[in-house]
């Protein structure tokens, strides 16, 4: 019997045309500076067709034309490249000591680094925000390329569990008095302009992802170690959040059975125990039950001066209680890891946060971690690198994921480009 079809509905070729400029600009986003003639090779589209669109890119103030491509002969093809002046978008992370603010262009470079206030536990922190975000566009709208109102969107990484839809901070363990905070509701209305919230780990994750580490790789794992842990997760190329959001909160992994049922206040098991602030803590503890330790000369036997960075130099230099320490810390971030890598299987795991800046972190955290890792695993392991952006991956990611998401709501199509990692 023959089949007749039926379509009810084609792309017309006034809707062809908007995904061929979304998927050539994308792919001019993704591979710039590039020339018209290898936008037309690399996506089948014709020649004539990509003339059409860059032109009508250029006209917008999208893109501009570079310098031409230099060759052995013949007409050098003109390069295009995003215009970076288009637009300036704010990338803050909240999960630091202090605020921190970055001002970014429309290709993702930094201009501007910014540290402010004191992060605390009160619901002043949206009108703290802003009186922050103000004082940096009147420092900066004097910047040579930069007008009032070419701020078009604010990222905020937050250490806590984000309802993404509608930006409300569902949980914040560190953070209890955040609850129920809508920084996007209250950012948008004083600014104007779309505001996003995401997890910090995630944003920090997403930096990695795309200026550091993790750009070669299409699944990989950043762990944030600083005074919490989570892990901020990339499946396929795409982050990873789990049904309610809450995907990557490795600080509350249970170690031993013992454990069952463990809870504190603010912090989950593997942060109490692996954390950079809990080197200090225990420090504390196991010097005034009376262990004998170099630390206590370092800090004239005022025992609130013990900082992490201390504990880490005593054990370089063979103190047997700071090696104990740490001894400990990097057994439960091994055990930590190892349980990532049997769910996921990632090409790489990219360590950030605190740790990043403790002395000698090498030979003291990654190595031995990649050591009980290779004894423990009787496959191949992940590459594990130390964070290439350090503590600047949560600005980073959240400059970029402002860029990203406010571009691809104008320009939704894009080509999937393959990762060889």
């Amino acid at each position: 019997m023959e089949r007749s079809l039926k379509f009810l509905r084609t792309a017309s070729a006034e809707l062809q045309y908007k995904i061929n400029i979304s998927i050539i600009f994308n792919y001019i986003r993704e591979n710039e500076p590039i020339s018209r003639i290898k936008i037309s090779n690399d996506l089948k589209i014709s020649p004539s067709a990509v003339s059409r669109v860059v032109d009508k890119l250029i006209k917008d103030g999208y893109v501009v034309e570079a310098d031409k491509l230099k060759t052995k002969g013949g007409k050098r093809p003109t390069l295009i490249r995003i215009k970076q002046d288009k637009g300036f978008v704010i990338g803050i992370d909240l999960a630091k000591e202090k605020f921190k603010l970055a001002l970014a262009n429309f290709n993702g470079e930094i201009i501007e680094k910014y540290r402010g206030f004191k992060i605390s536990n009160n619901k002043n922190m949206a009108e703290k925000i802003i009186n922050e975000i103000k004082e940096i566009l009147d420092r900066y709208h004097q910047y040579e390329k930069m007008r009032w109102g070419s701020l078009k969107a604010i990222c905020v990484g937050v250490p806590a569990v984000i309802d993404i839809d509608n930006g409300k901070i569902i949980s914040a363990p560190l953070y209890g008095n955040w609850k129920d905070l809508n920084l996007k509701e209250i950012l948008g209305s004083e600014f104007n302009i779309p505001v996003y919230i995401e997890n910090d780990v995630n944003l920090s994750a997403l930096g990695e992802k795309h200026y550091g580490e993790g750009k070669n790789f299409k699944d990989f794992i950043f762990i944030e170690i600083s005074n919490g842990i989570g892990a901020g997760i990339v499946i396929d190329n795409h982050l990873y959040r789990g049904s309610l959001g809450s995907a990557g909160e490795v600080g509350f992994t249970i170690i031993n059975v013992e454990n069952l049922g463990f809870k504190v206040k603010n912090k989950g098991f593997l942060e109490k125990f692996a954390s950079v602030e809990s080197i200090k803590k225990k420090a504390i503890i196991e010097i005034r039950n009376g262990r004998k330790t170099i630390i206590t000369e370092m800090i004239k036997n005022d025992i609130e001066k013990i900082e992490p960075y201390m504990v880490c130099e005593a054990a370089t230099r063979g103190d047997e209680l700071a090696n104990d320490i740490i001894t400990e810390m990097v057994d439960f971030l091994s055990i930590g890891i190892i349980n990532l890598i049997l769910i996921q299987n990632p090409r790489i795991i990219v360590l950030g946060g605190d740790i990043c800046n403790l002395p000698e972190v090498n030979r003291l955290f990654l190595e031995p971690i990649k050591e009980k890792i290779r004894d423990s695993m009787p496959f191949e392991i992940p590459k594990i690198k130390l964070s290439l952006l350090g503590e600047d991956a949560g600005i980073v990611g959240a400059s970029f994921q402002a860029i990203e998401t406010l571009l691809m709501n104008k320009f939704p199509y894009k080509i999937e480009q393959e990762v060889v990692s």
